[in-house]
């Protein structure tokens, strides 16, 4: 799983993911982008991180802040979404609802996003051929991540969500290998 979910705060950051991701359905692509920049510009500098994380600070001087530097650099949907979760104590799962949030506006433009492993790189025709077969399969756009590992000897490992397809010689070496 993602490093940046905190597990235990999974279920509430959904519901803030989803929230905004139903809010903004007609710009879904700006809301990312502007998410994708606060979560750069705060959680990769560690004095802005723990300025906004730190509990003595108080939400006046956080919300001042935030404003002063995004003001004008983020749609109003954005900074309100941020302000609410600074008011209700919840900016620290921020990162989480942001990776859920990435989930949620591929489900609103039919995308998805798939990883595949092989142990040789993959020639340009055979990707676009693979990538066409699975959306088709799929009836979505394809974001593929394409990954090697030399371990599974030979044939690919297709990762969906939760589902994986092993077509990897290496499975099939174990199979035979219980009979």
């Amino acid at each position: 799983m993602n490093k940046n979910i905190d597990i235990k705060n999974l279920k509430i950051a959904k519901r803030y993911s989803q929230a905004l991701a139903q809010s903004a359905k007609e710009n879904i692509d700006e809301v990312l982008c502007n998410l994708k920049t606060i979560n750069e510009a705060i959680f990769d500098n560690q004095e802005l991180k723990t300025f906004f994380l730190h509990p003595v600070i108080s939400l006046k001087d956080k919300k001042e802040t935030l404003k002063s530097a995004l003001e004008n650099k983020v749609d109003n949907l954005t900074l309100n979404f941020i302000e609410t979760l600074l008011d209700e104590n919840r900016f620290s799962i921020f990162r989480t609802i942001f990776e859920l949030f990435k989930k949620e506006a591929d489900v609103i433009k039919n995308k998805q996003e798939v990883e595949i492993i092989s142990a040789v790189e993959i020639s340009d025709d055979y990707k676009k051929q693979l990538e066409e077969k699975l959306k088709q399969k799929l009836s979505k756009d394809i974001i593929p991540n394409y990954n090697l590992d030399e371990n599974i000897i030979g044939g690919l490992i297709v990762k969906i969500e939760d589902k994986v397809v092993d077509l990897s010689l290496k499975s099939k070496f174990e199979a035979l290998k219980r009979y």
